[in-house]
């Protein structure tokens, strides 16, 4: 998702007044207000559901009965739509399913589009009460959020004032300097967003499905699928993309207002793999869990088809949908420091961290803009996996096999191994395209922090062997207020993470004043360190 100059929380606060006076409806609110509504629990591994054929049983009772039901007891989810007058309804099994086709001929509810493997349907009413006898007999829930594309403005809200951008140098910055021409060939990606536009600086799409109508002249599109797409495959080396030989897929899901709902984009997930996309990039999402588009996401892992997505940018430890559901990988941004950055949304459920701000990428009407947010971050890793597949010298390994490698070679950051704020870590190619390359000395400090134990404060830091190399006596000499510390480790295996407790006693130092830690790696190697810059770290401190 790309950061915007309002919270997303404001604006789902906002549709949820709106919606349920618009695509609800407000006398639909009061019609099921007597049964159960809500946030379900946080969502399960499900597999989806098979649906038979919606119209061709005979006819039964004008009523739906059954036990089935899904996890939060509900039996039918009723979901906003992002068109006026309509509803969205997701039911638990194929059964029950095939029973609402049964009987919604004989109502006055009107069958809009259906969506058979996953058991959904979008309709549409003049009477709310037509729906609410449709639905007697049954338990319930109302959802009304809808899933937002935020726009490419970027303002300093958020952004920490010594954040640094990437401009024009993203694949600099990520080490890719050699001919990447013919990366990601042969890998298909799915771009659900507000559709791909013809531009300079991509490469003809592979296929286009509209699921929402463009607007007449391209260059009235909401640029922001256009946006993510660049940084995928841009050919332009303004706007350089990583992998400008991958086949795109463009399906539109979004208006050009930027609102989807789930209807649109589990149907979107359904085209995708229908489609045979390896990867499908998701820069959206919302804070309402939805079991149809956790359905749907199931139903893309089933089929080994990888989900990236943005994991949200209002700064928040809640679970973002659908980057929180199993299987997705979720992705938090990172500055041209290699720091997390505020409004990166953070978790359990984060997967991994990319570049995510102030890209150049490609808009509309032949334009480039500065593109930031996690809606800039899905796009990087969903390139570097299509890298990890095709890097010109042919397809080699599956989408799932090259996220197991992603994931090997991150870069550690923050708390060593998978934390919150980084996931696995930064995303580093590199080291993913050097990996069957002997001999690289490449070791990094990563991490400097105190922590309070039973013994008292410690300093603790963390070093990371990302060559491919075994790292024989490494030196860390540490520099602090009250002396320096020095200790060896006498082995560092590849891909090996290691943090060293130091005692400093900072009771000397008055509370509150700033001071410096400075740390710096010594190699005792018969090669020069592949990047030596991060051999040393300084971090600021308070006194406590």
């Amino acid at each position: 998702m790309q950061r915007t100059r309002k919270s997303l929380i404001p604006i789902v606060l906002v549709l949820l007044c709106a919606c349920i006076g618009w695509w609800l409806g407000a006398d639909l609110r009061d019609t099921f207000s007597h049964r159960k509504t809500g946030k379900s629990a946080p969502p399960a591994d499900s597999q989806p559901h098979a649906a038979g054929p919606a119209h061709t049983r005979p006819p039964q009772p004008a009523r739906l009965t059954g036990t089935d039901q899904f996890d939060d007891g509900t039996t039918v989810e009723i979901l906003a739509s992002a068109n006026p007058g309509e509803c969205i309804l997701h039911f638990p099994s194929a059964e029950a399913y095939a029973a609402f086709a049964e009987v919604i001929n004989d109502s006055n509810v009107t069958l809009v589009d259906q969506l058979d493997p996953l058991n959904a349907v979008r309709i549409s009413y003049a009477d709310p009460d037509d729906l609410g006898e449709l639905l007697e007999n049954e338990n319930i829930t109302v959802r009304n959020a809808l899933s937002s594309v935020p726009d490419r403005s970027v303002t300093d809200d958020g952004i920490e004032p010594d954040a640094v951008g990437f401009g024009g140098e993203l694949l600099t910055w990520l080490g890719i300097d050699e001919d990447n021409s013919q990366w990601g060939a042969g890998v298909r990606i799915a771009i659900l967003d507000t559709g791909v536009v013809p531009h300079s600086a991509l490469p003809p799409l592979a296929d286009e499905i509209n699921l929402v109508d463009p607007p007449a002249d391209p260059a009235d599109t909401n640029g922001h699928g256009t946006a993510v797409a660049s940084i995928i495959a841009s050919n332009n080396p303004f706007a350089p993309g990583i992998t400008p030989a991958a086949e795109l897929i463009s399906i539109r899901i979004s208006g050009d207002k930027g609102v989807t709902d789930s209807f649109a984009l589990a149907a979107g997930i359904v085209a995708a793999v229908d489609a045979g996309a390896d990867i499908v990039n998701l820069s959206l999402g919302s804070y309402e869990n939805s079991s149809l588009i956790r359905d749907a996401a199931a139903l893309a892992v089933e089929n080994d088809t990888l989900i990236v997505a943005a994991a949200g940018n209002d700064g928040l430890g809640d679970a973002a949908y659908p980057a929180a559901y199993p299987g997705v990988v979720s992705v938090g941004a990172i500055d041209a420091r290699g720091q997390h950055l505020n409004f990166s949304n953070y978790g359990s459920y984060l997967y991994i961290t990319a570049p995510g701000l102030a890209v150049n990428a490609a808009w509309p009407a032949e334009k480039f803009v500065r593109f930031s947010g996690t809606s800039a971050s899905a796009p990087v890793v969903t390139a570097i996996l299509a890298a990890t597949m095709s890097d010109g010298s042919g397809r080699t390994l599956s989408a799932p096999d090259a996220l197991d490698l992603m994931t090997k070679l991150a870069d550690d950051a923050g708390i060593p191994g998978p934390d919150s704020e980084y996931g696995f870590g930064v995303v580093n190619i590199r080291r993913i395209l050097n990996r069957n390359t002997p001999g690289i000395i490449d070791a990094a400090i990563t991490d400097q922090r105190f922590v309070t134990t039973r013994l008292g404060t410690e300093l603790q830091v963390t070093i990371q062997n990302r060559g491919t190399r075994t790292l024989p006596n490494t030196l860390l000499e540490v520099d602090t207020p009250v002396g320096t510390r020095q200790v060896n480790l006498t082995s560092l295996e590849t891909g090996a993470i290691h943090t060293f407790q130091i005692p400093v006693n900072t009771s000397s130092i008055p509370s509150g004043t700033p001071f410096q830690i400075t740390s710096t790696l010594t190699l005792h190697a018969s090669a020069p360190d592949l990047i030596p810059e991060d051999n040393q770290r300084s971090d600021n401190f308070a006194a406590p």
